[in-house]
């Protein structure tokens, strides 16, 4: 059983809302920017280090700490498209569980930081976190993500 905190919950939260969100709505928040503790915290909830993601999206570990130490209001529009980009493939896997199985207890951010960082044979053995970095990267694990949904493996 996990354990739940108040950032916690309201980070899950906000998962679910930028997963449920239209098109034309993710465009605005790309172009407001994140909030600067949700790359920290995304991270957190995937279970992986600061560096690791931070290289999986193409980005310097000076920029990654510094967004952390900084606690800007935002980022760059690339940054909140890429961290979106996460996100989404969270909500995916999250709305996967609760369409196909049981939710408790699952953590849709642990799961995919677990399988994210490790390899896969149906990327050549690549490890499917390094597609984070460009949107289309992105589509090809949530294609995926998808396969593995309906059992189907390439």
């Amino acid at each position: 059983m996990s354990s739940s905190s108040p950032q916690k919950d309201k980070f899950a939260n906000y998962i679910s809302s930028v997963y449920k969100t239209t098109l034309v709505e993710r465009v605005g928040l790309i172009r407001a920017g994140i909030p600067a503790g949700y790359f920290y915290e995304t991270a957190q909830a995937m279970g992986v280090s600061l560096a690791n993601l931070s290289h999986s999206l193409g980005i310097s570990l000076s920029l990654a700490y510094s967004i952390k130490s900084r606690g800007s209001p935002s980022q760059k529009k690339s940054l909140s498209n890429q961290i979106i980009g996460i996100h989404l493939l969270i909500g995916q896997v999250k709305n996967i569980v609760e369409e196909c199985g049981d939710p408790e207890g699952f953590d849709a951010a642990e799961w995919l930081g677990n399988w994210a960082f490790s390899h896969n044979d149906s990327l050549g053995g690549q490890c499917p976190a390094n597609y984070f970095d460009t949107v289309v990267g992105q589509e090809v694990i949530a294609n995926l993500i998808s396969a593995i949904r309906y059992g189907v493996y390439q």
